[in-house]
C-alpha cells in the first residue's frame, strides 16, 4: 500500500519546512548568512504545495489538512525529541484535531 499523492506531497513541502524552522534555531550567526540554505528550501515548500493543491479531485481544503498535520506533527516531534522544548497544551490540542481530521478524511473520502 503507497502514500497517496496527497500525503506525498504534503510530506515533501512539511519536511523542508521543519527542517528550515529547526536550522533557524540551531545555525548560529544572522539569518541571511545562510540564505543559500532557506531559498532551496523555500522553492521546495512552494513547488510541492502547488503539486497539492493541483491533485485532480482534491479540494483545497483537503490539501491544507494534509499539509497542516504533517507540518504540525513534524513539529512536534522535532520539538521534544531533537530541540528538548516542552510543547504547550494548545499544540497537542491542535495536533490531536488534525489527527481526527485526517482519520475523518480518510474514512469518508475527498
Amino acid at each position: 500500500m503507497g502514500l497517496s499523492q496527497a500525503t506525498l506531497w504534503g510530506l515533501i513541502a512539511a519536511i523542508p519546512a521543519v527542517l528550515a524552522e529547526y536550522l533557524y534555531r540551531t545555525l548560529p550567526g544572522p539569518w541571511w548568512t545562510h540564505l543559500w540554505l532557506w531559498l532551496p528550501m523555500q522553492l521546495t515548500i512552494g513547488y510541492a504545495v502547488y503539486r497539492l493543491v493541483t491533485i485532480p479531485q482534491t479540494s483545497l481544503l483537503d490539501a491544507f489538512v494534509v499539509f497542516a498535520f504533517s507540518t504540525t506533527f513534524m513539529r512536534v516531534v522535532v520539538t521534544v525529541v531533537f530541540l528538548g522544548d516542552i510543547v504547550r497544551p494548545g499544540t497537542w490540542v491542535a495536533l490531536g484535531l488534525l489527527i481526527v481530521a485526517r482519520a475523518v478524511q480518510a474514512y469518508w473520502g475527498r
